[in-house]
């Protein structure tokens, strides 16, 4: 349950590529132990949704909705990644192009492409 390091640099290198980034989260909760501490999302990201403060979880279609919202942006302006197939259809049927997170190489090459942007280091 651990982010991947690759791929949070990914969505580092949109953003500072001038791409808004979010992060889309169904919640475990805080306590007794918050999941989320130390990972600085307020700063790191331009949107942060975590599904506990608004009592409804992906694929919830209203929650997609709701990001949409925040994000201010038209779906299909967006990319969604995942790593659960069945929150990716709610996403598609607001026009959000989908990823399915199954290993990092490929999400990031997955993401590089619809984004047409390098999102790694170069050699």
């Amino acid at each position: 349950m651990h982010p991947q390091p690759s791929v949070i640099a990914a969505a580092q290198a949109a953003r500072a590529a001038g791409i808004r980034v979010g992060i889309f989260s169904n919640s475990l909760g805080t306590e007794p132990y918050d999941v989320y501490a130390g990972y600085d999302f307020d700063r790191l990201y331009d949107t942060v949704l975590i599904s506990e403060h608004y009592k409804m979880r992906k694929p919830d279609p209203e929650i997609y909705s709701i990001m949409l919202d925040l994000m201010e942006l038209p779906g299909e302006a967006c990319v969604f990644v995942d790593d659960t197939a069945r929150n990716l259809a709610p996403a598609e049927n607001v026009g959000i192009a989908t990823i399915l997170a199954e290993e990092p190489a490929g999400t990031i090459a997955r993401m590089e492409a619809l984004l047409g942007i390098p999102l790694h280091p170069k050699s």
